[in-house]
């Protein structure tokens, strides 16, 4: 073989490998059940295709190591496109992880079951409080995104939303997807994460999307990925609240949230006259909705409804002028 030959083969690139976290036998068991073991197919906490007799400390070890998931085939060949992502869940007895899920799996029209799964690891996230668990915190965003970009992909805008909320706060800290070639992508490493919540929340935004409308308006106000501008703000907060208000399936919480960015608004003359009756209306409107949100078990607005709540004292204090 001459020596332009062999440097011919010396550049080619390397096929990706699979991941060495998933076993054959979860593989097996995707391919036949369409989950990744065996428990999970049948609906089992105990069932396993290791015997009983093998699940000796090995194969304990094994499962406390697990990751909260795995990229399969991330290389050269994958670059240009979301990787296959396999995903866990803690352990019926506590001990460790077992992966029970793989993504993409059959056909997933409008991206809905990307979307569930990743809401399970945004909950888990929220839930994982504390120093000792900010790995696990953080690698469930990273899953959560990774499934979240499947989704958009598939024209989800709900995804759209979440993943400008992974970005505007940057939940990952730094550690987002970068298999996508970076002058191609909304999420690449290149690109800041303030821009690319707003880029996301745009869009969800003009697709109709209530939540995004008053995300949006609060990256507006303070100028982040864009010009500031209270009154666009303002008309993305009422046109937000307008939304969900309109909705079959209104979401309180995102309800509630636009209201309490319009009382804001009032209260301080932002993007619109200051009127203290206007915006002990709308912090009662807010009260409302993130309490009804709050009952329901978005205890994450706590601060919220106690804003909302305290708006309203404040304002009856301002329009009886009791100093």
């Amino acid at each position: 073989m001459t020596s332009t030959a062999v440097a011919l083969v010396a550049d080619v690139p390397a096929a990706p490998c699979r991941t060495e976290a998933v076993s054959l036998a979860q593989r097996t068991a995707n391919f036949l059940f369409g989950a990744p073991s065996a428990r999970r197919a049948h609906g089992g906490a105990e069932t396993s295709f290791t015997p009983r007799v093998l699940r000796g400390d090995g194969w304990r070890r094994r499962r406390e190591a697990s990751a909260v998931f795995a990229v399969d085939r991330k290389g050269a060949a994958a670059e240009e496109r979301l990787p296959r992502i396999w995903v866990s869940e803690p352990a019926a007895d506590g001990a460790g992880r077992i992966f029970v899920a793989s993504y993409p799996s059959g056909a997933d029209c409008g991206g809905w079951r990307a979307l569930e799964l990743a809401d399970i690891y945004f909950s888990e996230a929220l839930g994982a409080s504390g120093e000792e668990a900010h790995r696990r915190r953080i690698d469930c965003y990273r899953a959560a995104e990774i499934l979240l970009l499947h989704a958009a992909a598939r024209g989800n805008v709900a995804a759209h939303c979440r993943l400008g909320v992974i970005y505007e706060g940057d939940l990952c800290e730094g550690e987002y997807w970068d298999g996508l070639l970076g002058g191609r992508a909304l999420h690449t490493a290149q690109t800041p994460c303030d821009a690319r919540a707003y880029l996301h929340f745009s869009y969800g935004a003009y697709h109709g999307h209530g939540e995004c409308c008053w995300r949006l308006g609060d990256m507006v106000a303070a100028g982040r990925g864009c010009e500031s501008s209270f009154g666009r703000a303002f008309g993305l907060y009422r046109r937000g609240y307008e939304l969900e208000g309109a909705s079959l399936d209104e979401d309180r919480a995102s309800t509630g949230n636009a209201a309490l960015r319009l009382a804001r608004a009032f209260e301080l003359g932002r993007g619109c006259e200051q009127d203290f009756r206007r915006a002990r209306t709308w912090y009662r409107l807010a009260a409302i909705g993130l309490g009804a949100a709050f009952d329901a078990g978005q205890w994450h607005f706590k601060r919220e409804r106690i804003e909302a709540r305290r708006g309203i004292a404040r304002m009856a204090q301002e329009i009886a002028g009791n100093y």
